[in-house]
């Protein structure tokens, strides 16, 4: 089988709540997770670019506010309140597609017990694919293919599996870790060795558990995971070579090996394809994001064809 990680609302997939009250609302030179709430919306609306969510209220920020506020017929203040947070999420479903997904289920919880959420579309029967995103919560750009996968005209010939966001506590925080300090891409049980990171022991991360559980189940033809930001598509001993041409030319990106600097040990995509006759492959966008449009549209797109689906034609 094939394996890739809207409303419920787009704001749902890609961000953490808001602020509660007109109090917490964010200010201007605040350095904090609501403030990340609040540019990840403005990242899912296209006001701000998918690298400006590290979470300070800064000038740019600023300035996005502001053109969402003129878009809406507001004061152009750049302050947040009620009316502008309701322009915000006005500004997301605008931006939002269709969807294609027709099955969501929590399939687990982090170690902050924030909901890990799986997201089905295609076809049930077709070969099974999955693209997961976001296991490092800084490397926050994959979740906008993933919202492309998410968005449009139907998914044909796969069954469709996207995790969006496999670390919701790093996204939340800007950060590559779990609890503890715990790098999720070093904790599979396979080759894993204790280093700084990787945890006490294989799999003792409540995130790689639960992903493995995921995978166990559904048992992928293809698992493609996200990463950034080193601009390529992994070429080290991978186990499908055609899947790795397809998503270097579908996706522009060069094919070279992601080593790790000979520290990969305990990978989700080592652990995958060592266990299950599937190929598991790693992208990685660079450290500049792309137009969000050209991430959830020519990219999301390209991977579909990569893995072996495509989009129904008009309303089919």
């Amino acid at each position: 089988m094939l394996l890739i990680s809207l409303t419920v609302t787009a704001m749902a997939l890609f961000s953490p709540a808001g602020p509660a009250d007109a109090a917490s609302y964010p200010k201007y030179g605040q350095q904090s997770s609501a403030v990340r709430s609040v540019q990840n919306k403005l990242i899912a609306a296209g006001y701000l670019k998918a690298e400006l969510n590290g979470g300070t209220f800064g000038a740019k920020t600023k300035a996005a506010i502001k053109r969402v506020q003129r878009k809406y017929d507001l004061k152009a203040s750049g302050k947040l309140n009620a009316k502008t947070m309701t322009a915000i999420d006005r500004a997301v479903r605008a931006a939002t597609g269709p969807r294609t997904w027709y099955h969501r289920e929590t399939i687990g919880r982090s170690s902050s017990d924030r909901p890990i959420v799986a997201y089905r579309a295609g076809e049930a029967g077709k070969p099974v694919v999955m693209v997961v995103a976001t296991m490092h919560g800084e490397e926050n750009f994959g979740q906008y293919v993933a919202r492309g996968l998410l968005e449009g005209l139907p998914i044909k010939d796969v069954d469709l599996w996207v995790v969006p966001v496999l670390n919701p506590d790093g996204l939340a925080k800007d950060r590559r870790w779990l609890d503890g300090h715990v790098d999720l891409n070093r904790n599979f049980p396979y080759r894993w060795i204790k280093r700084a990171n990787t945890g006490p022991k294989a799999a003792s991360a409540r995130e790689t558990r639960v992903i493995m559980k995921f995978l166990d189940r559904v048992q992928p033809e293809y698992l493609v995971s996200w990463h950034q930001p080193l601009a390529a598509v992994d070429s080290d001993q991978v186990k499908d070579a055609g899947l790795g041409d397809r998503l270097a030319a579908g996706l522009r990106l060069p094919k070279k090996p992601l080593t790790c600097g000979g520290s990969c040990h305990g990978t989700m995509t080592m652990w995958f394809n060592a266990h299950y006759p599937g190929a598991a492959i790693t992208v990685e966008y660079g450290s500049t994001a792309r137009s969000l449009t050209t991430m959830k549209g020519r990219d999301a797109d390209a991977v579909l064809t990569a893995i072996g689906g495509r989009r129904a034609s008009g309303a089919a």
